[in-house]
């Protein structure tokens, strides 16, 4: 089979609008999968695709899901549960259908208790309802709380870009066995895909080693716009933030913190 894209759909902003949580978590998982087949010596083609234009029209959210031999959606969180626009985007998929497609999701701006697990949940089941077939790793449901630690505002931490690396090399694994490949025995080993994670967890210094220049480069923009190209440029992506001014319904957005009401 051809190699279909793993396509990441991003719901930027999110709940600050200057950090967009979601878009620089899409161009993590981006990235992470790049080096993932990199180690593999496998191409995977990878988009990251802005999903909020879609809803001008029913025909458009469907061109953002077809064509895609893994899905992955990475959500905001609004008030404890899922983004109106999120939903919004989903009410648009009724009667579409991707049988048996590949997909997951992972949500920036909560915590597993405040919202994030019902963001996920939400779309898990809009997915279902498209008739993908959903994953996760392992046990994990990928929630970042980017405002419960010590710390910046919006700043992933090494725990949260280890699950985003996790959850990018298990979408790689389902990519490349949809195209009928990874049956050799050790690929999975070999990207350190394993179910039982949390037997063996990392040590901080161990995931420093992992995953801190991507996190430093997942964090870059909230310090410097220039920041957005060294992502990006990691991520091999042309993503840049949306200007949110100009969006339909831009009213409806939340200010970001420290703007007032």
């Amino acid at each position: 089979m051809s190699a279909l894209p793993v396509r990441v759909l991003h719901f930027s902003p999110g709940t600050a609008t200057g950090r967009h949580d979601s878009l620089r978590a899409a161009l993590g998982l981006a990235g992470f999968v790049g080096e993932g087949a990199l180690e593999l010596g496998v191409e995977q083609a990878v988009e990251v695709v802005h999903a909020y234009p879609a809803m001008a029209s029913r025909e458009a959210v469907w061109r953002t899901l077809e064509g895609a031999g893994v899905l992955v959606v990475a959500t905001p969180t609004y008030a404890q549960g899922s983004p109106w626009y999120v939903r919004r985007y989903f009410e648009l998929t009724a009667g579409m259908a991707s049988w048996g497609t590949p997909a997951t999701a992972m949500a920036t701006g909560g915590g597993v208790h405040t919202g994030a697990e019902v963001a996920l949940m939400d779309t898990f089941r809009s997915l279902q309802g498209l008739g993908m077939a959903t994953f996760t790793f392992g046990q994990k449901w990928v929630a970042m709380g980017m405002q419960q630690r010590h710390g910046e505002d919006g700043e992933f931490g090494d725990v949260d870009a280890w699950f985003v690396r996790a959850l990018a090399r298990v979408t790689l694994m389902h990519a490349l066995r949809r195209r009928g490949l990874g049956e050799e025995a050790g690929w999975a080993s070999r990207l350190g895909l394993e179910t039982d994670y949390y037997r063996r967890f990392p040590t901080e210094a161990a995931m420093e080693e992992e995953v801190g220049r991507a996190r430093r480069l997942m964090n870059g923009p909230l310090r410097d716009a220039e920041g957005w190209g060294a992502l990006a440029g990691w991520a091999g992506q042309g993503a840049m933030p949306p200007d949110v001014g100009e969006w339909p319904a831009a009213e409806m957005f939340p200010r970001p913190p420290g703007e007032g009401r």
